[in-house]
């Protein structure tokens, strides 16, 4: 039996959930990645605020805003080297402090209007080394050439629980449909294909000769924001949003990394990574 692809283990599932009454608010994605030695949760900003990231508008029809994220993920039988997982998980990320203060880190340029945050986790999270996260060295060494065409794949999770194969993410694929390289104002590119709500914060894949490497090589692009948090001409163009990660999500780890001001959990708020249905 073909053994699952080991980008399916990064990518995760949130489940987003109202700060004052805990309801569940709705469904999307994100992804672990590793860079300089650190871990990072990476998904949208509008999933972790409940706000249009342009109008800043409550996008629940309650009007009611996240508190927490509940993650749910899988983690390796063995660290080194990383190995299949030995089952899935699932834990709590409170979005904001005891003081108030939102967790996440935004863009040091355009803050909201790049649709993309990152939480630190090492300090939120045990045992983070079990985690299977995208490594971004390894991905800033590629030499991934983006062209208007290209064919994309946005890893994420547009299925509920009951009607999904597995608890692992669907691959849906579209094309680079705006030229890459040349932005007006904020870096975004447009894919054009039909993704469903549940994929906001999903990583955006290349394969093949993009890859540079072999036709089973996928190389990380950007991060997805999805269709459905857009303006009207964008949404009936079904266009879907991509946010490089060279210009969206770096600025934010190295800006976090170069000045280590980050908002500091306190211990107790600490969650050891345990085995479990998921």
């Amino acid at each position: 039996m073909t053994q699952p692809h080991l980008h399916s283990f990064r990518v995760v599932k949130l489940e987003i959930l109202a700060e004052t009454t805990g309801a569940a608010l709705g469904d999307a994605t994100g992804f672990f990645c590793d860079y300089r030695g650190r871990t990072f949760l990476v998904t949208n900003w509008h999933v972790v605020t409940g706000r249009h990231y342009q109008t800043r508008k409550p996008l629940h029809r309650s009007k009611a805003l996240p508190g927490t994220l509940r993650v749910h993920t899988h983690i390796a039988t063995t660290v080194v080297p990383i190995s299949a997982p030995s089952s899935s998980t699932s834990f709590p990320i409170s979005l904001r402090d005891t003081e108030d203060r939102p967790c996440w880190l935004e863009h040091p340029l355009f803050g909201s209007n790049v649709d993309v945050v990152a939480i630190e986790m090492d300090t939120r999270l045990a045992e983070c080394s079990r985690l299977f996260r995208l490594n971004l060295e390894a991905e800033l060494a590629r030499d991934v050439r983006l062209s208007v065409m290209d064919q994309t794949f946005v890893t994420g999770y547009p299925l509920s629980a009951t009607t999904t194969p597995n608890s692992l993410p669907i691959y849906k694929s579209g094309t680079i449909a705006s030229e890459p390289g040349v932005f007006d104002s904020e870096p975004r590119i447009y894919i054009d294909g039909k993704t469903k709500n549940g994929m906001s914060g999903s990583p955006v894949m290349v394969k093949g000769s993009s890859a540079s490497g072999s036709d089973h090589a996928l190389a990380f692009v950007g991060v997805y924001s999805g269709r459905d948090r857009q303006e009207r001409t964008e949404f009936e163009a079904e266009l879907g949003i991509m946010w490089p990660y060279r210009e969206c999500l770096m600025p934010i780890l190295e800006t976090f990394l170069d000045t280590e001001q980050a908002f500091e959990p306190t211990g107790s708020e600490q969650t050891n990574v345990q085995s479990g249905s998921g």
